[in-house]
């Protein structure tokens, strides 16, 4: 394959990731899920004050470079659901072009493509790709960071601008932390001159956040105290045995038990497709020199999951492990095609890889759209009640007094109403006239509140981290 044909190969695969991860994105995944919406309600206020943040504290301290990027798209396109996750999708794009530059160079041409087609048709990734949340950058940052200082053994001025994108990762999600293990061992292979041009810019980036850190003692280790299977009262020998199953749970995700949350996965399905996943079996046990950086990738990646004490398999902590396993894919790719070029005619070789490739292409498209987004259990994991109150509210004369009542300690339930009818901050609040009140007896509030609308958030099963139901009182 010449180099203007593997360009054009590209191109079509990236055309295909961007119709996958934008196609229908104003109307799937439906609803918004709290955490989405708390991102939007930080953008909105950043909008509003003018002030970003490199960290947002609320909801378990967030990093803030997504959040500062959907301000952008708030700001072009409104306080919608699929103007919060435009972000995510053009990531998702970005990632699958970075992969196949990264392949090339690791590789050759045709483990970079065969790694950017599966991902391209990654279920796993193209639902991440369509939600408002902040994990699906962390990939993006680390396959280009890579790429760009693998890159920079031939052209140093890309050493600087790879550090530069490396340390733009730690404003992105937390699983980002662990990647410095895979790092220091891909410096070790440029020279001391480059890894110091990279790490001192990765420093620089870097510092804000670090200061806020340090100016802010405790948010660091926040989340982490929190999940850690090591978390405050656990017996070690009880914290050790649940990190080994974690181990056993992430390793059988990608082939038989994936996770089981709505919004990561179409509940317990492998999170790769079995051929793809049969490839990948290929892809680790064939010889190739280079094979240890996607290998090492891989467990570095799964550090934060099997560490973590809550919800495994976890597709969402898992995701900077999917760049790794889809270039072992791609090299399982590239070998099971030499072997069958060697024992098939030309023809019939053109024939079977077209119709593969198609198969491959069709059936995230029928899982997504056509199995997930059908099923009638999905819309309650993107709080699809939430939704359909904001539109109540939203049909109501702006100058109409409104109250959400909300169940004491509920402070995320209500996150999707403020953010769709742009009643986060007390200003927006007063321009809309929408209030929130905790009270747990909302029939009480109507009563003190004769006169205006009430509507009530009520909690599934009375946990504030639960599925949101409303019932509007008249």
């Amino acid at each position: 394959m010449s180099r203007r044909q593997w360009i054009a190969a590209l191109v079509a695969v990236l055309a295909l990731a961007a119709f996958l991860r934008f196609w229908r994105l104003r109307d799937l995944p439906p609803g918004l899920y709290a955490d989405e919406a708390m991102n939007g309600n930080n953008a909105m206020e950043a909008l509003e004050t003018r002030r970003f943040a490199v960290f947002y504290p609320e909801n378990n301290g967030r990093e803030g470079l997504y959040i500062d990027l959907a301000a952008v798209s708030i700001e072009c396109f409104g306080n919608q659901a699929w103007a919060l996750r435009i972000p995510a999708a053009i990531f998702g794009v970005l990632t699958v072009a970075g992969l196949a530059c990264l392949g090339a160079e690791l590789y050759g041409d045709a483990v970079g493509w065969f790694a950017a087609f599966f991902l391209t048709t990654s279920f796993w990734h193209i639902l991440l790709s369509r939600e408002g949340l902040r994990a699906i950058a962390a990939p993006c940052f680390l396959v280009w960071s890579i790429y760009l200082l693998l890159a920079a053994r031939r052209r140093m001025p890309l050493v600087a601008l790879a550090g530069a994108v490396y340390g733009l990762g730690f404003y992105t999600y937390i699983a980002y932390r662990a990647t410095p293990l895979l790092m220091v061992l891909l410096l070790r292979r440029v020279g001391w001159k480059r890894a110091a041009v990279f790490a001192a810019a990765a420093a620089v980036v870097v510092a804000p956040l670090a200061m806020y850190f340090a100016t802010h003692p405790g948010t660091f280790f926040g989340r982490t105290s929190q999940l850690s299977v090591w978390r405050a009262g656990r017996p070690a020998p009880v914290a050790g045995r649940e990190a080994v199953l974690n181990i056993w749970r992430t390793a059988r995700m990608f082939f038989t038990h994936g996770d089981y949350n709505w919004r990561h996965n179409y509940p317990w399905r492998a999170e790769v497709f079995w051929p793809v996943a049969l490839l990948l079996v290929i892809g680790v046990i064939c010889r190739r020199k280079g094979k240890w950086v996607p290998l090492v990738w891989l467990a570095v990646a799964a550090l934060p999951v099997v560490l973590s004490g809550q919800d495994i398999p976890h597709a969402l902590r898992s995701i900077l492990m999917l760049p790794a396993a889809m270039l072992l894919a791609g090299l399982g790719a590239q070998r099971a095609y030499e072997f069958a070029a060697r024992h098939l005619p030309g023809r019939v070789l053109a024939a079977g890889t077209a119709i593969a490739l198609a198969l491959l292409a069709y059936e995230p498209y029928h899982t997504y759209f056509d199995l997930w987004g059908r099923n009638p259990e999905m819309p309650g994991a993107f709080d699809i009640d939430s939704v359909r109150l904001a539109h109540e509210i939203q049909a109501l004369p702006r100058e109409t007094e409104k109250y959400v009542v909300i169940p004491p300690g509920a402070d995320m339930a209500p996150q999707p109403v403020m953010f769709l009818t742009a009643s986060y901050t007390p200003r927006q609040q007063d321009i809309s006239h929408i209030h929130y009140l905790a009270d747990s007896d909302c029939g009480r509030a109507k009563a003190k509140l004769a006169g205006a609308q009430v509507f009530c958030l009520t909690l599934a099963n009375g946990s504030p981290d639960s599925d949101v139901h409303s019932d509007v009182l008249h």
